[in-house]
């Protein structure tokens, strides 16, 4: 078999056919690229739009807030202004309160001394009488002390009447502080007696009284109990009272007496009464003492009370008269 060579007409007929399939490829493949870079031109301008936008506002925003910056310098400009203002406030207050503060102290230790000064000037006629035993006390021991040295029987006699008249004189004051100015008898005068009555009807009404106002005072808020122990605390007071009166009246021992102001002081009862004790004992305790140095130096001048006498009352009573 004989092989002939194909028509050059078929082959260029061929070529051509295959020329213009890869020619209509080939567009097909551009097109799509064009279309593809339109789409990204697209694409790429829009996101410049976007881009263009968001810079213009950020522009805005950075304007914005260069302005809020210079608000805020000015606000600190402004504040700072205000905290000197402030500190010099501060140091003006400072100045001021330790100003205030010495004359606070001034007012204050004007206003003690004021008060110190009241207290002295309003003192009880009681502390007067206490001041002025305590005065003769003082002048009891300088008596005492030169009866030692004096060996005449004139002197001792001159310095026992002065002691006779200072015994009068706190017995008139004794008379004073229990009856006040008035004369409790314009046509005779008062008797012993009449004035330890009277002053145990003080002390009596005292307590009385201090019994009523306590009573007043705490009814709504004491109960019966406690009521009961006050009462029986006053009864337990008054009972050694009565027994210290007795004592007075009767003994001529200042043991006796102290023997009774042991038992006062021993005596176990709670407040207010109490506090009634302390002032009783105080008083007590300073008639004991008097009566002390009167009997030491009685003895020193040997004289002795008798066995008729009931009590230091009644022995006084007697050297008076």
């Amino acid at each position: 078999m004989i092989l002939r060579p194909p028509r050059p007409c078929g082959t260029i007929s061929a070529l051509q056919k295959g020329y213009s399939q890869l020619l209509c490829q080939t567009l097909s493949e551009r097109n799509s690229e064009i279309t593809s870079l339109k789409n990204e031109g697209e694409n790429l301008k829009r996101d410049n739009a976007i881009a263009s936008g968001m810079v213009s506002s950020l522009q805005k925003d950075m304007l914005a807030k260069d302005e809020q910056v210079q608000e805020l310098k000015e606000k600190v400009n402004q504040l700072k202004s205000q905290n000197k203002d402030k500190d010099h406030q501060l140091e003006a207050l400072g100045s001021r309160c330790s100003v205030l503060k010495e004359e606070l102290k001034t007012e204050t230790l004007t206003r003690e001394l004021r008060e110190a000064r009241r207290k002295r000037r309003f003192t009880p006629l009681l502390l007067k009488l206490f001041q002025q035993i305590q005065d003769m006390e003082k002048e009891m021991k300088k008596l005492r002390a030169e009866l030692r040295k004096s060996c005449t029987e004139q002197s001792m006699i001159s310095r026992t009447l002065r002691e006779k008249s200072k015994l009068e004189h706190f017995r008139s004051q004794v008379i004073k502080a229990t009856y006040g100015r008035a004369k409790p008898f314009p046509d005779k005068p008062v008797t012993d007696q009449q004035l330890i009555e009277k002053i145990a009807q003080v002390t009596e009404d005292n307590i009385n009284f201090q019994q009523k106002k306590w009573t007043l005072q705490k009814e709504t808020q004491l109960s019966n109990s406690k009521q009961e122990e006050t009462t029986e605390n006053i009864e337990k007071l008054r009972t050694s009272l009565d027994s210290c009166q007795a004592c007075m009246k009767m003994s001529c021992c200042t043991s006796d007496l102290k023997k009774e102001v042991d038992l006062l002081q021993h005596l176990q009862v709670s407040p207010p009464v109490s506090g009634l004790q302390k002032v009783v004992l105080d008083i007590l305790r300073h008639a004991l003492s008097w009566l002390e140095e009167v009997e030491q130096l009685l003895r020193d001048l040997g004289i002795l009370p008798s066995s008729a006498d009931k009590g230091y009352w009644d022995f006084f009573s007697h050297m008076v008269a």
